[in-house]
């Protein structure tokens, strides 16, 4: 026993700096940005009614998977104020994405770390006036980025994200069905709706 008691101190000493030196397990984000795109029509004139570009925020929790590498699983949210002319005038639309994904680091600067960040989930259109009601659709999004440590728990983070929304190409988006009027007659120019984003913000590791 007392052969072994200075084997054990020595341990119980080092378990605080191994414990110190392991990476952060969890990693939260905070984003403001500037988001632009979503090209639709009115399906009776043929008109352009494209969403407004505008101001947006994002926040992802992140969960570090794997030992030595800045890989992270990622919960992202995403929403913007925007907005689209009905040819009655501007109706509020808030657009938002929920992304289940990831992040992947490439490049081995320490001052700035690239990474690439993917997601699938929902986008969510919730417009604003009599007559209207939300729509879910499915979605996708990637992203490109960059972080600058200021310090082993803190760091600015600068990215570029798309969106893809899948949706009906001749069906109102905003109704619940679409009545030739007003609102109803704002429909997808495609299958799809693409908006893309630039984001600024902190990141903290726990």
């Amino acid at each position: 026993m007392n052969g072994r008691l200075p084997i054990l101190i020595v341990a119980l000493l080092a378990a605080p700096a191994a414990l110190a030196d392991e990476p952060p397990l969890v990693q939260v984000a905070a984003h403001a940005g500037y988001r632009a795109g979503g090209s639709l029509e009115d399906s009776v004139s043929g008109d352009d009614r494209d969403l407004d570009d505008g101001a947006g925020i994002a926040v992802a929790f992140e969960l570090r998977y794997g030992k030595g590498e800045d890989r992270y699983l990622q919960l992202w949210y995403s929403r913007q104020g925007s907005g689209v002319d009905d040819n009655g005038g501007n109706r509020d639309v808030d657009i938002e994405y929920l992304h289940f994904g990831g992040t992947v680091p490439f490049g081995d600067s320490d001052r700035a770390r690239g990474y690439l960040a993917m997601g699938i989930g929902a986008t969510r259109f919730s417009p604003t006036g009599a007559g209207s009601s939300d729509l879910t659709r499915f979605s996708g999004s990637l992203g490109l980025g960059v972080a600058m440590p200021l310090s082993e728990r803190v760091a600015i983070r600068l990215e570029a994200r798309g969106y893809l929304t899948l949706v009906d190409s001749d069906s109102a988006i905003f109704c619940r069905s679409d009545d030739g009027s007003g609102f109803c007659r704002i429909v997808a120019s495609g299958s799809t709706i693409f908006q893309a984003e630039l984001l600024a913000g902190f990141a903290v590791s726990f």
